[in-house]
Protein backbone atom coordinates (compact mmCIF):
# COMPACT_ATOMS: atom_id res chain seq x y z
CA UNK A 1 0.00 0.00 0.00
CA UNK A 2 1.39 3.30 -0.93
CA UNK A 3 2.00 5.90 1.81
CA UNK A 4 -0.96 8.27 0.38
CA UNK A 5 -3.42 5.43 0.42
CA UNK A 6 -2.25 4.38 3.77
CA UNK A 7 -2.84 7.75 4.59
CA UNK A 8 -6.03 7.64 3.64
CA UNK A 9 -7.43 4.59 5.04
CA UNK A 10 -6.60 6.22 7.75
CA UNK A 11 -8.65 9.53 7.80
CA UNK A 12 -11.50 7.74 5.45
CA UNK A 13 -14.15 4.84 5.44
CA UNK A 14 -12.58 1.87 3.98
CA UNK A 15 -13.34 1.77 0.29
CA UNK A 16 -14.63 -2.07 0.15
CA UNK A 17 -16.95 -1.14 2.95
CA UNK A 18 -20.09 0.86 3.34
CA UNK A 19 -20.54 3.05 7.30
CA UNK A 20 -24.56 3.63 7.69
CA UNK A 21 -26.00 6.23 9.77
CA UNK A 22 -27.84 3.52 11.87
CA UNK A 23 -27.01 1.20 13.97
CA UNK A 24 -26.32 -1.52 10.81
CA UNK A 25 -23.16 -1.61 9.02
CA UNK A 26 -23.52 -2.93 5.33
CA UNK A 27 -20.72 -4.93 4.59
CA UNK A 28 -19.99 -3.97 0.26
CA UNK A 29 -18.58 -6.86 -1.87
CA UNK A 30 -14.90 -7.70 -1.19
CA UNK A 31 -12.43 -6.72 -3.78
CA UNK A 32 -11.65 -9.79 -6.54
CA UNK A 33 -8.72 -11.84 -5.48
CA UNK A 34 -5.70 -11.46 -7.95
CA UNK A 35 -6.95 -14.93 -9.73
CA UNK A 36 -9.86 -13.82 -9.90
CA UNK A 37 -8.79 -10.85 -11.88
CA UNK A 38 -6.51 -12.56 -13.72
CA UNK A 39 -9.15 -15.13 -15.26
CA UNK A 40 -12.00 -11.88 -15.85
CA UNK A 41 -9.35 -10.76 -17.79
CA UNK A 42 -7.79 -13.29 -19.70
CA UNK A 43 -11.19 -14.09 -20.44
CA UNK A 44 -12.15 -10.65 -22.28
CA UNK A 45 -8.74 -11.07 -23.74
CA UNK A 46 -10.30 -14.27 -25.78
CA UNK A 47 -13.37 -12.03 -26.49
CA UNK A 48 -11.17 -9.15 -27.81
CA UNK A 49 -9.27 -11.90 -29.59
CA UNK A 50 -12.69 -13.13 -31.42
CA UNK A 51 -14.08 -9.69 -32.09
CA UNK A 52 -10.91 -8.42 -33.82
CA UNK A 53 -9.41 -11.80 -35.41
CA UNK A 54 -12.83 -13.52 -36.91
CA UNK A 55 -15.96 -10.92 -35.72
CA UNK A 56 -15.51 -7.88 -37.48
CA UNK A 57 -13.17 -9.14 -40.60
CA UNK A 58 -16.18 -11.46 -41.16
CA UNK A 59 -18.79 -7.76 -41.24
CA UNK A 60 -15.90 -5.75 -43.18
CA UNK A 61 -17.63 -4.47 -45.71
CA UNK A 62 -20.61 -3.96 -44.77
CA UNK A 63 -19.09 -1.64 -41.95
CA UNK A 64 -17.42 0.40 -45.08
CA UNK A 65 -16.76 3.14 -45.87
CA UNK A 66 -17.87 4.27 -42.09
CA UNK A 67 -14.88 2.15 -40.53
CA UNK A 68 -12.03 1.21 -42.49
CA UNK A 69 -10.57 -2.21 -41.09
CA UNK A 70 -8.51 -2.27 -43.85
CA UNK A 71 -4.43 -1.03 -44.33
CA UNK A 72 -3.81 3.03 -44.46
CA UNK A 73 -1.40 5.51 -43.37
CA UNK A 74 1.53 3.29 -45.25
CA UNK A 75 2.97 1.51 -42.67
CA UNK A 76 2.36 -1.60 -43.90
CA UNK A 77 4.03 -0.49 -47.14
CA UNK A 78 7.40 1.27 -45.37
CA UNK A 79 7.08 -2.32 -43.12
CA UNK A 80 6.93 -4.33 -46.51
CA UNK A 81 9.62 -2.60 -47.96
CA UNK A 82 11.78 -2.98 -44.49
CA UNK A 83 11.16 -6.67 -44.83
CA UNK A 84 11.83 -7.90 -48.00
CA UNK A 85 15.27 -5.04 -47.71
CA UNK A 86 14.85 -2.02 -49.98
CA UNK A 87 15.15 0.59 -46.83
CA UNK A 88 12.62 2.78 -45.37
CA UNK A 89 10.82 3.88 -48.09
CA UNK A 90 7.55 3.66 -49.46
CA UNK A 91 7.82 2.52 -52.41
CA UNK A 92 11.17 0.70 -54.10
CA UNK A 93 11.44 3.42 -57.03
CA UNK A 94 11.23 6.53 -54.69
CA UNK A 95 13.75 8.08 -51.77
CA UNK A 96 13.97 6.85 -48.35
CA UNK A 97 11.31 8.50 -46.00
CA UNK A 98 10.98 10.28 -43.46
CA UNK A 99 6.74 10.63 -43.45
CA UNK A 100 5.97 8.31 -40.79
CA UNK A 101 7.63 7.66 -37.37
CA UNK A 102 10.00 4.21 -37.26
CA UNK A 103 8.44 2.56 -33.98
CA UNK A 104 5.54 0.53 -35.93
CA UNK A 105 6.81 -0.30 -39.32
CA UNK A 106 10.13 -1.39 -37.74
CA UNK A 107 7.63 -4.30 -35.60
CA UNK A 108 5.66 -4.75 -38.76
CA UNK A 109 8.46 -5.87 -39.90
CA UNK A 110 9.17 -8.03 -37.30
CA UNK A 111 5.85 -9.31 -37.56
CA UNK A 112 5.86 -9.91 -41.42
CA UNK A 113 9.52 -11.71 -40.99
CA UNK A 114 8.07 -14.33 -38.99
CA UNK A 115 4.66 -14.74 -40.07
CA UNK A 116 4.55 -13.69 -43.43
CA UNK A 117 3.10 -10.59 -45.21
CA UNK A 118 -1.01 -10.09 -44.17
CA UNK A 119 -3.09 -7.76 -42.22
CA UNK A 120 -4.47 -10.95 -39.99
CA UNK A 121 -0.89 -11.24 -38.43
CA UNK A 122 -0.81 -7.34 -37.90
CA UNK A 123 -3.80 -7.67 -36.66
CA UNK A 124 -2.88 -10.60 -33.66
CA UNK A 125 -0.05 -7.95 -32.47
CA UNK A 126 -2.30 -5.37 -31.82
CA UNK A 127 -4.42 -7.85 -29.82
CA UNK A 128 -1.21 -8.54 -27.83
CA UNK A 129 -0.28 -5.52 -27.32
CA UNK A 130 -3.92 -4.25 -26.53
CA UNK A 131 -3.75 -7.02 -23.57
CA UNK A 132 -0.62 -5.84 -22.48
CA UNK A 133 -1.43 -2.33 -22.42
CA UNK A 134 -5.06 -3.97 -20.30
CA UNK A 135 -2.43 -4.91 -17.41
CA UNK A 136 -0.48 -1.93 -17.84
CA UNK A 137 -4.04 0.06 -17.00
CA UNK A 138 -5.05 -2.42 -14.08
CA UNK A 139 -1.97 -1.72 -12.48
CA UNK A 140 -2.18 2.14 -13.02
CA UNK A 141 -5.72 2.53 -12.05
CA UNK A 142 -5.01 0.37 -8.58
CA UNK A 143 -1.95 3.01 -8.32
CA UNK A 144 -4.51 6.26 -8.65
CA UNK A 145 -7.22 4.32 -6.94
CA UNK A 146 -6.40 1.76 -4.26
CA UNK A 147 -9.15 -0.19 -5.62
CA UNK A 148 -8.80 -3.59 -7.32
CA UNK A 149 -12.19 -3.72 -8.29
CA UNK A 150 -12.00 -0.04 -9.96
CA UNK A 151 -9.29 -1.32 -11.62
CA UNK A 152 -10.25 -4.78 -12.81
CA UNK A 153 -13.34 -2.77 -14.56
CA UNK A 154 -11.24 -0.31 -16.12
CA UNK A 155 -9.30 -2.67 -17.40
CA UNK A 156 -12.66 -4.44 -19.09
CA UNK A 157 -13.42 -1.20 -20.24
CA UNK A 158 -10.39 -0.54 -22.30
CA UNK A 159 -10.37 -4.65 -23.79
CA UNK A 160 -14.09 -4.26 -24.96
CA UNK A 161 -14.41 -1.11 -26.30
CA UNK A 162 -15.99 -0.90 -29.77
CA UNK A 163 -13.25 2.23 -30.17
CA UNK A 164 -10.69 -0.47 -29.48
CA UNK A 165 -12.03 -3.15 -31.54
CA UNK A 166 -12.00 -1.87 -34.46
CA UNK A 167 -8.84 0.46 -34.01
CA UNK A 168 -7.42 -3.23 -33.51
CA UNK A 169 -8.80 -4.85 -36.77
CA UNK A 170 -7.57 -1.95 -38.47
CA UNK A 171 -4.25 -2.76 -37.31
CA UNK A 172 -2.72 1.15 -37.70
CA UNK A 173 -0.68 2.73 -35.44
CA UNK A 174 -2.97 3.44 -32.66
CA UNK A 175 -2.84 0.30 -30.28
CA UNK A 176 1.00 0.13 -30.54
CA UNK A 177 1.00 3.60 -29.48
CA UNK A 178 -1.77 2.81 -26.42
CA UNK A 179 0.74 0.24 -25.26
CA UNK A 180 4.23 2.51 -25.60
CA UNK A 181 2.34 5.62 -23.96
CA UNK A 182 1.12 3.26 -21.43
CA UNK A 183 4.41 2.55 -20.53
CA UNK A 184 5.70 5.79 -20.73
CA UNK A 185 2.66 6.94 -18.37
CA UNK A 186 3.00 4.09 -15.94
CA UNK A 187 6.74 4.90 -15.42
CA UNK A 188 6.11 8.88 -14.58
CA UNK A 189 3.46 8.29 -12.35
CA UNK A 190 6.06 5.95 -10.12
CA UNK A 191 8.39 8.95 -10.77
CA UNK A 192 6.17 11.18 -9.34
CA UNK A 193 5.32 9.66 -6.39
CA UNK A 194 8.94 8.37 -5.79
CA UNK A 195 10.95 11.14 -6.67
CA UNK A 196 13.94 9.61 -7.99
CA UNK A 197 15.97 10.73 -11.00
CA UNK A 198 16.68 6.61 -12.06
CA UNK A 199 12.82 6.75 -12.43
CA UNK A 200 12.58 9.95 -13.96
CA UNK A 201 15.39 9.06 -16.76
CA UNK A 202 13.09 5.72 -17.06
CA UNK A 203 10.38 7.35 -17.98
CA UNK A 204 11.99 9.82 -20.65
CA UNK A 205 13.70 6.67 -22.09
CA UNK A 206 9.86 5.50 -22.54
CA UNK A 207 9.08 8.69 -23.68
CA UNK A 208 11.62 8.23 -26.31
CA UNK A 209 9.92 4.91 -27.53
CA UNK A 210 6.82 6.49 -27.32
CA UNK A 211 7.77 9.46 -29.47
CA UNK A 212 8.92 6.95 -32.04
CA UNK A 213 5.34 5.09 -32.68
CA UNK A 214 3.56 8.46 -32.47
CA UNK A 215 5.33 11.84 -32.16
CA UNK A 216 2.13 13.59 -30.21
CA UNK A 217 3.73 13.18 -27.04
CA UNK A 218 7.15 14.46 -27.72
CA UNK A 219 5.88 18.12 -25.91
CA UNK A 220 4.39 16.79 -22.61
CA UNK A 221 7.91 17.42 -20.62
CA UNK A 222 6.35 21.21 -21.49
CA UNK A 223 3.20 19.93 -18.78
CA UNK A 224 5.25 18.37 -16.51
CA UNK A 225 7.78 20.87 -15.95
CA UNK A 226 4.94 23.23 -15.28
CA UNK A 227 2.90 20.75 -12.81
CA UNK A 228 6.18 19.87 -11.02
CA UNK A 229 6.76 23.61 -10.90
CA UNK A 230 3.06 24.40 -9.12
CA UNK A 231 3.61 21.68 -6.65
CA UNK A 232 7.46 23.26 -5.30
CA UNK A 233 7.20 24.86 -2.34
CA UNK A 234 10.67 26.64 -2.82
CA UNK A 235 13.22 27.11 -4.87
CA UNK A 236 15.15 24.15 -3.74
CA UNK A 237 12.03 22.27 -5.28
CA UNK A 238 12.18 24.43 -8.59
CA UNK A 239 15.61 23.24 -9.31
CA UNK A 240 14.69 19.88 -8.79
CA UNK A 241 11.58 19.99 -10.95
CA UNK A 242 13.77 21.05 -13.77
CA UNK A 243 16.54 18.62 -13.01
CA UNK A 244 14.01 15.73 -13.37
CA UNK A 245 12.62 17.48 -16.36
CA UNK A 246 15.78 17.69 -18.20
CA UNK A 247 16.34 13.82 -16.85
CA UNK A 248 12.97 13.20 -19.01
CA UNK A 249 14.21 15.22 -21.88
CA UNK A 250 17.74 13.53 -21.85
CA UNK A 251 16.17 10.07 -21.86
CA UNK A 252 13.52 10.48 -24.88
CA UNK A 253 16.31 12.23 -27.13
CA UNK A 254 19.00 9.29 -26.23
CA UNK A 255 16.10 7.09 -27.53
CA UNK A 256 15.53 9.16 -30.37
CA UNK A 257 19.24 9.91 -31.13
CA UNK A 258 19.29 7.11 -34.04
CA UNK A 259 16.31 8.27 -35.94
CA UNK A 260 17.58 11.93 -35.64
CA UNK A 261 21.25 11.38 -36.54
CA UNK A 262 19.78 9.20 -39.44
CA UNK A 263 17.19 11.98 -41.28
CA UNK A 264 20.09 14.70 -40.50
CA UNK A 265 22.53 12.33 -42.82
CA UNK A 266 19.68 12.05 -45.54
CA UNK A 267 18.33 16.09 -45.59
CA UNK A 268 21.40 17.71 -43.76
CA UNK A 269 18.43 19.21 -41.40
CA UNK A 270 16.88 18.36 -38.09
CA UNK A 271 14.00 16.17 -38.21
CA UNK A 272 13.30 14.84 -35.17
CA UNK A 273 9.85 12.87 -35.94
CA UNK A 274 8.35 12.39 -39.10
CA UNK A 275 7.59 14.89 -42.36
CA UNK A 276 4.08 14.38 -41.94
CA UNK A 277 2.92 17.22 -39.94
CA UNK A 278 2.61 19.49 -43.28
CA UNK A 279 -0.13 17.02 -44.57
CA UNK A 280 -1.85 17.42 -40.81
CA UNK A 281 -2.00 20.63 -41.29
CA UNK A 282 -3.27 21.54 -44.45
CA UNK A 283 -5.81 18.86 -44.44
CA UNK A 284 -6.74 20.33 -40.86
CA UNK A 285 -7.42 23.53 -42.33
CA UNK A 286 -8.87 22.81 -45.47
CA UNK A 287 -11.51 20.53 -44.21
CA UNK A 288 -12.28 22.96 -41.39
CA UNK A 289 -12.68 25.84 -44.34
CA UNK A 290 -14.56 23.55 -46.87
CA UNK A 291 -16.08 20.62 -45.38
CA UNK A 292 -19.72 20.29 -45.53
CA UNK A 293 -22.51 18.60 -42.61
CA UNK A 294 -24.44 17.16 -45.66
CA UNK A 295 -22.00 15.20 -47.09
CA UNK A 296 -19.21 12.83 -46.33
CA UNK A 297 -16.56 13.80 -44.30
CA UNK A 298 -13.97 11.60 -46.75
CA UNK A 299 -14.65 14.07 -49.40
CA UNK A 300 -13.42 17.23 -47.77
CA UNK A 301 -10.31 15.23 -47.19
CA UNK A 302 -10.13 13.95 -50.70
CA UNK A 303 -10.01 17.60 -52.13
CA UNK A 304 -7.60 18.11 -49.56
CA UNK A 305 -4.97 15.52 -51.28
CA UNK A 306 -5.84 17.20 -54.51
CA UNK A 307 -4.89 20.42 -53.24
CA UNK A 308 -1.82 19.20 -52.48
CA UNK A 309 -1.36 18.06 -55.67
CA UNK A 310 -1.24 21.44 -56.83
CA UNK A 311 0.57 22.69 -54.27
CA UNK A 312 3.49 20.28 -54.86
CA UNK A 313 3.11 20.83 -58.69
CA UNK A 314 3.65 24.72 -57.95
CA UNK A 315 6.75 23.98 -56.45
CA UNK A 316 7.91 22.68 -59.28
CA UNK A 317 8.84 18.98 -57.20
CA UNK A 318 8.75 15.56 -58.70
CA UNK A 319 5.94 13.34 -57.06
CA UNK A 320 3.30 10.47 -57.53
CA UNK A 321 0.26 10.05 -55.48
CA UNK A 322 -3.11 11.61 -55.49
CA UNK A 323 -3.34 11.69 -51.31
CA UNK A 324 0.00 10.84 -49.88
CA UNK A 325 2.49 12.85 -51.90
CA UNK A 326 5.56 10.57 -52.73
CA UNK A 327 8.88 12.26 -53.78
CA UNK A 328 12.35 10.99 -55.29
CA UNK A 329 14.53 12.53 -52.91
CA UNK A 330 14.42 13.21 -49.07
CA UNK A 331 14.88 17.16 -49.73
CA UNK A 332 12.09 17.64 -51.85
CA UNK A 333 9.79 15.77 -49.22
CA UNK A 334 11.37 17.81 -46.44
CA UNK A 335 10.93 21.02 -48.72
CA UNK A 336 6.89 20.29 -49.34
CA UNK A 337 6.39 19.72 -46.06
CA UNK A 338 7.54 23.42 -44.48
CA UNK A 339 6.16 24.59 -47.66
CA UNK A 340 2.83 23.10 -46.10
CA UNK A 341 3.39 24.08 -43.06
CA UNK A 342 4.49 27.58 -44.07
CA UNK A 343 1.24 28.07 -46.02
CA UNK A 344 -0.93 27.11 -42.97
CA UNK A 345 0.67 28.98 -40.21
CA UNK A 346 0.80 32.32 -42.82
CA UNK A 347 -3.38 31.60 -42.83
CA UNK A 348 -3.94 31.72 -39.43
CA UNK A 349 -1.66 34.70 -38.75
CA UNK A 350 -3.84 36.15 -40.89
CA UNK A 351 -6.94 35.13 -39.43
CA UNK A 352 -6.28 34.60 -35.90
CA UNK A 353 -10.45 33.87 -36.08
CA UNK A 354 -10.25 31.39 -38.27
CA UNK A 355 -7.51 29.53 -35.90
CA UNK A 356 -9.85 29.89 -32.42
CA UNK A 357 -12.64 28.52 -35.03
CA UNK A 358 -11.20 25.89 -36.13
CA UNK A 359 -8.79 24.90 -33.06
CA UNK A 360 -12.33 24.84 -30.90
CA UNK A 361 -13.89 22.50 -33.42
CA UNK A 362 -11.07 20.27 -33.10
CA UNK A 363 -10.89 20.23 -29.49
CA UNK A 364 -14.57 20.00 -28.72
CA UNK A 365 -15.72 17.85 -31.45
CA UNK A 366 -13.75 16.25 -33.90
CA UNK A 367 -11.11 14.96 -31.92
CA UNK A 368 -14.18 12.88 -30.01
CA UNK A 369 -16.78 12.04 -32.88
CA UNK A 370 -15.42 12.96 -36.10
CA UNK A 371 -15.76 10.00 -38.84
CA UNK A 372 -15.91 9.69 -42.15
CA UNK A 373 -19.97 9.71 -43.29
CA UNK A 374 -22.44 11.32 -41.03
CA UNK A 375 -23.62 7.79 -39.91
CA UNK A 376 -20.40 7.27 -38.61
CA UNK A 377 -20.38 10.92 -36.47
CA UNK A 378 -23.83 9.85 -34.85
CA UNK A 379 -21.86 6.14 -33.75
CA UNK A 380 -19.20 8.15 -32.24
CA UNK A 381 -21.50 10.02 -30.17
CA UNK A 382 -23.99 7.34 -29.20
CA UNK A 383 -20.25 5.63 -28.37
CA UNK A 384 -18.21 8.03 -26.82
CA UNK A 385 -20.17 10.81 -25.55
CA UNK A 386 -21.65 8.35 -22.58
CA UNK A 387 -18.13 7.15 -21.71
CA UNK A 388 -16.74 10.53 -21.34
CA UNK A 389 -20.11 11.74 -19.34
CA UNK A 390 -18.85 8.66 -16.99
CA UNK A 391 -15.52 10.08 -16.80
CA UNK A 392 -16.70 13.45 -15.68
CA UNK A 393 -18.76 11.90 -12.83
CA UNK A 394 -15.51 9.44 -12.03
CA UNK A 395 -13.43 12.70 -11.49
CA UNK A 396 -16.16 14.30 -8.65
CA UNK A 397 -15.89 11.04 -7.35
CA UNK A 398 -12.31 10.35 -7.19
CA UNK A 399 -12.14 14.25 -6.10
CA UNK A 400 -14.64 13.51 -3.40
CA UNK A 401 -12.59 10.74 -1.63
CA UNK A 402 -9.43 12.75 -1.45
CA UNK A 403 -7.27 10.92 -4.34
CA UNK A 404 -7.81 12.83 -7.33
CA UNK A 405 -4.33 14.36 -6.62
CA UNK A 406 -3.10 10.64 -7.77
CA UNK A 407 -4.55 11.11 -11.38
CA UNK A 408 -2.96 14.59 -11.69
CA UNK A 409 -0.45 13.22 -14.58
CA UNK A 410 -3.56 11.32 -16.21
CA UNK A 411 -6.06 14.62 -16.04
CA UNK A 412 -3.03 16.77 -17.67
CA UNK A 413 -2.26 13.59 -20.51
CA UNK A 414 -6.03 13.87 -21.26
CA UNK A 415 -6.25 17.63 -22.26
CA UNK A 416 -2.21 17.49 -23.53
CA UNK A 417 -3.33 15.09 -26.86
CA UNK A 418 -6.67 17.42 -27.69
CA UNK A 419 -5.08 20.29 -27.55
CA UNK A 420 -1.84 19.31 -29.63
CA UNK A 421 -4.11 17.66 -31.95
CA UNK A 422 -6.68 21.09 -31.97
CA UNK A 423 -4.47 23.61 -34.66
CA UNK A 424 -3.89 20.62 -36.84
CA UNK A 425 -6.46 17.59 -37.14
CA UNK A 426 -8.30 15.66 -35.31
CA UNK A 427 -10.60 12.73 -36.24
CA UNK A 428 -12.20 10.70 -33.68
CA UNK A 429 -9.29 7.41 -34.04
CA UNK A 430 -7.21 10.04 -32.39
CA UNK A 431 -9.26 9.93 -29.25
CA UNK A 432 -7.84 6.38 -28.77
CA UNK A 433 -4.54 8.16 -27.49
CA UNK A 434 -6.76 8.57 -24.28
CA UNK A 435 -9.15 6.47 -24.64
CA UNK A 436 -7.45 4.10 -21.42
CA UNK A 437 -6.84 6.85 -19.66
CA UNK A 438 -10.33 8.07 -19.17
CA UNK A 439 -11.84 4.13 -18.76
CA UNK A 440 -9.89 5.13 -15.10
CA UNK A 441 -12.48 7.41 -14.08
CA UNK A 442 -15.33 6.11 -16.10
CA UNK A 443 -15.03 2.60 -13.71
CA UNK A 444 -14.36 4.68 -10.48
CA UNK A 445 -17.71 6.24 -11.14
CA UNK A 446 -19.22 2.89 -12.38
CA UNK A 447 -17.92 0.76 -9.02
CA UNK A 448 -19.11 3.94 -6.85
CA UNK A 449 -22.64 3.46 -8.40
CA UNK A 450 -22.49 -0.40 -8.10
CA UNK A 451 -21.32 -0.28 -4.14
CA UNK A 452 -24.35 2.59 -3.40
CA UNK A 453 -27.06 0.60 -4.88
CA UNK A 454 -25.99 -2.65 -2.85
CA UNK A 455 -25.70 -0.61 0.23
CA UNK A 456 -29.34 0.72 -0.88
CA UNK A 457 -30.84 -2.80 -1.57
CA UNK A 458 -29.21 -4.57 1.48
CA UNK A 459 -30.33 -1.94 3.39
CA UNK A 460 -34.07 -2.26 2.17
CA UNK A 461 -33.57 -5.84 3.25
CA UNK A 462 -32.62 -5.20 6.86
CA UNK A 463 -36.11 -3.62 6.50
CA UNK A 464 -34.38 0.10 7.83
CA UNK A 465 -34.65 2.99 5.25
CA UNK A 466 -31.50 3.52 3.32
CA UNK A 467 -29.34 5.49 5.43
CA UNK A 468 -26.68 7.89 3.49
CA UNK A 469 -23.30 7.01 3.31
CA UNK A 470 -19.84 8.60 3.45
CA UNK A 471 -19.51 8.69 -0.16
CA UNK A 472 -22.54 11.49 -0.68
Amino acid sequence: MMPETQHLAATQPDPDHTEVTGRVVTPVSASPKRKTVFLILLAAFLVNAAIVLVGLPSVARRMAPEYNLGWGDLYNLIARNLDQGNGYRVVPGMSKTMLREPGYPLLLAAVFEFGGYGIQQARAACVILAFGAALMLLRLTRKITGDVTTAMVAALLFLLYPGILVDEAHAGVEIPCVFTVMLFMLALHDAVKKGSLWRYGAAGLLLGVAVMVRSEVLLFPVLLLGYLLFNARDWAERRKAALRTAVVVLGSVAVMSPWIIRNYILVHELVPSATVAGVAAQEGLYTCEHASPAEPFFVAQTAAGLERVRIARRLGIPFVGPYYQLFYTPQGELEFDRALLKGVSDQYRSHPRLLAACGAKNFFFNFWFLGKTPRSVELNMLLQAPLLLLALAGVVILWKKNVLRNAAIVLLYILYIPAIQAPIIAHARHSTMVVPFVTIFAAAFLVWALRELQAWRKELEVGEPPAQTTDH
